[in-house]
């Protein structure tokens, strides 16, 4: 991949964690019994390993989002916000890996025949990892937004970062603002990108000095 296509991988991004959530489908919540955990494994194991290898594809590409958004908001800045964003788009990718780890976890757990208080266990923690992926997107988000604010540019993605990267901070809210955060993922990948494509025309339409 091009660097210049760097911020599109926050689409690509996006887009695997809805496929991966769209192929597991609905998964046993915390309040599920044994029985209805292990029978739903039984009868999806195929989906249910699929879809968290889809989840763990989605990591490298967190991180290459976050590098390429640092980088466009460190130009000409002297400040921290970038190295903020880097560090969100590592954590959201050390939960994504978290998240995909505990999902083969429950499946292989169900599939082996574990002890029923060990399959529970696995389960209730992997319908939990949602709060890691919120806090450290909202860490990426609170980075953009200072970033974007300093150099006052961008408004609307700067202010809707900012409000995005507390809500996914606070209970209730942090649920409430995932699909939002989503769509400024998507749609800041789209504006980035085309920033990017922008400074390369700009370089290679300027003129190269000539020997006399």
């Amino acid at each position: 991949m091009s660097v210049r296509l760097f911020p599109l991988a926050g689409i690509a991004f996006i887009g695997l964690l809805v496929a991966s959530l769209f192929v597991g489908g609905g998964t046993p919540d915390s309040g599920a019994t044994v029985s209805e955990v292990a029978s739903f494994y039984d009868d999806d194991l195929t989906r249910q390993y699929l879809s968290a290898f889809l989840l763990a594809a989605a990591a490298p590409f967190a991180v290459l989002f976050g590098v390429s958004l640092a980088d466009a908001l460190s130009n000409g800045i002297r400040s921290g916000w970038g190295d903020v964003v880097r560090a969100g788009s590592i954590l959201a990718a050390g939960a994504v890996l978290l998240g995909a780890t505990l999902h083969i976890a429950v499946v292989d757990g169900g599939d082996q025949g574990i002890s029923d208080a060990g399959l529970q266990t696995l389960n209730t923690l992997d319908g939990n990892t949602w709060i890691g992926m919120t806090s450290a997107v909202g860490v990426l988000f609170l980075g953009a937004a200072g970033g974007m604010l300093s150099a006052r540019s961008h408004r609307v993605l700067s202010w809707s970062a900012l409000v995005l990267g507390i809500a996914l901070f606070l209970p209730v809210l942090g649920l409430v603002a995932i699909i939002p955060s989503a769509v400024w993922i998507v749609a800041a990948s789209v504006v980035f990108a085309r920033g990017s494509e922008t400074d390369e025309a700009a370089v290679d339409g300027r003129a190269v000095p000539t020997e006399a």
